[in-house]
């Protein structure tokens, strides 16, 4: 009877692992009540993560760190309080590191986006610049940032100065305590571009900038991608994703996820209808599976991909093979650990940020 058991115990063992090629090595630990998540892991190997909190009208933008590799996580510190602070739907603070600093954005629905940073370990943060150069055009307070060698940071965002929603950029060459003159990244060729997705930003090794957004032309809200081989200087021709057409009468308040790898091969995740697709440039695009907000990163054995569907965060595996239920939550994040073994998972979940480590 005891054989009997213990073979049974195994054997579903085996079946549960076949199931999910990676396991939790840290069980889902729960961070603090919150929305809006975001992640990201500097040269010295800190954990940072920012988040938004509605408190009645109020909206505050909190931050959390970890420095033993996402053993424990301090407790929020409240960096600051943004009335009109978008939260929810992609909108919320934007969050990257760059050489010396963490940098932190946030929009508003007053129409400013707003830049701090924190010398990194340091916990001491600056106070808030303004980066749109002019006042209250960036009213849908969506965005997205991404840092480059040394302290350079670039930030794109939808702006009305031109009586639509256009797609602007900015970048700091220090980290985020100073921006330099705004600049337009793509007009829309129809009455802007599409009006309540989030645009995503990935800068390569070479210092190329590239920008994805959802565009808004013939009726179709597809996706494109439009890049800078200077740093963000100069933008070339922007160049739709996929083959297939997303024809629909309103915004699907969904921008996808991009990266650019070592070679500064790109890379992009979205959504179309109520499908999850992965496309490079120039390629057709592969059905990843149903769901939104997908969100892709680089590790050592190939892209990991994840989104929400009907409540569950989905975990696409590096080799593409498979793809798991982590578990419940929505609007998931990633990041490699400060080892560079394990992916970093954050989420809301019921209305707490959640994280979750998977091994890989």
């Amino acid at each position: 009877m005891m054989l009997s058991k213990f073979v049974t115990a195994v054997f579903t063992c085996l079946i549960f692992l076949a199931a999910h090629p990676y396991h939790t090595f840290e069980s889902e630990q729960k961070l603090a009540a919150g929305s809006q998540p975001e992640i990201s892991v500097d040269a010295k190997g800190i954990i940072h993560i920012v988040y938004g909190v509605k408190n009645g009208n109020e909206r505050d933008l909190y931050y959390i760190f970890s420095g033993d590799g996402g053993k424990s996580y301090s407790k929020p510190a409240l960096l600051g309080n943004f009335p009109q602070m978008g939260l929810g739907m992609g909108r919320g603070p934007q969050l990257t590191t760059t050489k010396d600093y963490t940098v932190v954005t946030v929009g508003d629905h007053h129409g400013n986006l707003y830049a701090m940073r924190s010398l990194n370990a340091t916990n001491q943060w600056s106070k808030p610049v303004r980066v749109n150069d002019t006042d209250t055009t960036a009213k849908e307070a969506l965005s997205g940032i991404s840092a480059g060698k040394d302290n350079l940071v670039y930030t794109a965002w939808l702006d009305t100065r031109l009586g639509n929603n256009n797609l602007f950029g900015a970048r700091s060459k220090d980290g985020g305590l100073t921006w330099g003159k705004n600049q337009l990244i793509y007009k829309g060729e129809q009455k802007g571009i599409c009006d309540c997705c989030k645009p995503s930003v990935a800068i390569d090794q070479n210092g190329a900038v590239n920008v994805m957004f959802r565009n808004k032309l013939n009726g179709a809200r597809n996706m494109y991608v439009i890049s800078s081989k200077d740093n963000g200087q100069h933008f070339n021709k922007a160049q739709k994703l996929g083959t297939g057409d997303f024809v629909i009468d309103g915004c699907p308040m969904d921008g996808g996820d991009l990266l650019a790898d070592a070679s500064g091969n790109i890379t992009t995740v979205w959504r179309r209808q109520l499908e999850v697709y992965m496309a490079e440039p120039s390629k057709p695009e592969v059905k990843l599976g149903s769901g939104r907000t997908p969100v892709i990163l680089q590790t050592s054995k190939g892209r990991v991909v994840a989104w929400h569907q009907d409540g569950h965060i989905q975990f696409r595996s590096p080799d593409g093979k498979k793809t798991f239920t982590l578990g419940n939550g929505q609007y998931p994040k990633l990041a490699l650990s400060p080892d560079k073994k394990a992916v970093l998972c954050v989420y809301e979940l019921d209305g707490q940020i959640m994280v979750q480590s998977l091994i890989l």
